[in-house]
């Protein structure tokens, strides 16, 4: 998959409490001046993934058991606005790339779209183009409106005649993205409005291995868990080990809607007795201690 679809999953984050977004990543590529079929695309939900494109049935379908539970309707829709996208920016690519310098090898056209619900209710949409991974475009609500901030996006706009700031991507922008992508942000809110309170908790799974020094690692993994916020503590003695002796990976977004995280501690051989892994999470409801388990 083309690393800037990668790039924009990876920086989507949660809206901060009392707001909501609803966001798509979508990417078309082009081989040697001819685009391919593939058409890559993930939709999130308050900053869950909820959607991924299956290019090979042209269809949008859920991503995750919670994203199921919206109605059939929902998944007829998305799939009608994602092949019209998919057409439009296999257009403006083709469009784009004879403009350019280098015509061969692998080039990508990438927009992400959305919308933001602040805690004042005022829903924000917004649109962007990266073009081989760089800002071609970028559009907000007023007063900032649709920019062309790299030089070379303004040079390849004039060479587009029927592509202006003033024109087409204005109008496209307010009626889609401000009213269509907003009013569906709010639809679904309102179909789902339990949504921001589940919780699943994680499930948990404590290893041990042993590296060629000698000294001994233990790994708490935690995964399949909803809402990402998680806490993976080593103790010693009933007390919390010093973070200087614990690594973390972070909480990750696993693609099914829901996260995963692990930490490791490293000790000396025999003292594994002494330590324990505890997991606090709203789906446990408690804090739940984890002892460590032999590999194979």
């Amino acid at each position: 998959m083309c690393t800037c679809l990668q790039k924009a999953a990876s920086s989507v984050v949660p809206p901060s409490p009392g707001s909501h977004s609803l966001l798509y990543n979508m990417t078309v590529l082009s081989q040697d001046g001819f685009a391919q079929s593939s058409f890559f695309a993930e939709g999130y939900l308050d900053g869950q993934a909820f959607l991924h494109y299956d290019h090979k049935k042209g269809r949008a379908e859920p991503r995750g058991r919670w994203a199921e539970k919206l109605a059939a309707e929902t998944w007829e829709t998305e799939s009608t606005v994602l092949n019209a996208t998919l057409k439009e920016l296999r257009k403006l690519l083709a469009e784009i790339l004879p403009l350019q310098e280098e015509k061969g090898g692998l080039h990508s056209l990438q927009e992400t779209m959305g919308c933001n619900i602040d805690e004042d209710s005022h829903p924000r949409g917004f649109r962007l183009l990266y073009f081989n991974e760089k800002l071609l475009l970028s559009c907000y609500p007023e007063p900032l409106g649709c920019a062309l901030l790299q030089p070379s996006a303004q040079t390849l706009a004039m060479e587009m005649k029927p592509w202006d700031t003033d024109g087409f991507l204005s109008k496209h922008y307010q009626a889609h993205v401000q009213g269509e992508l907003c009013g569906r942000l709010q639809a679904y809110l309102e179909s789902w409005p339990g949504f921001m309170e589940r919780t699943e908790p994680p499930a948990v799974n404590v290893t041990r291995s042993q590296d060629s020094e000698g000294m001994v690692h233990l790994t708490g993994k935690a995964f399949g868990f909803f809402p990402r916020s998680i806490s993976v503590v080593w103790f010693r003695d009933e007390e919390p080990m010093s973070r200087d002796t614990q690594e973390s990976g972070g909480v990750l977004s696993d693609g099914n809607g829901t996260h995963y995280t692990w930490e490791t501690v490293k000790i000396p051989q025999g003292e594994e007795q002494w330590v324990k892994c505890i997991v606090e999470h709203s789906g446990n409801h408690s804090a739940t201690s984890y002892p460590w388990v032999r590999l194979g």
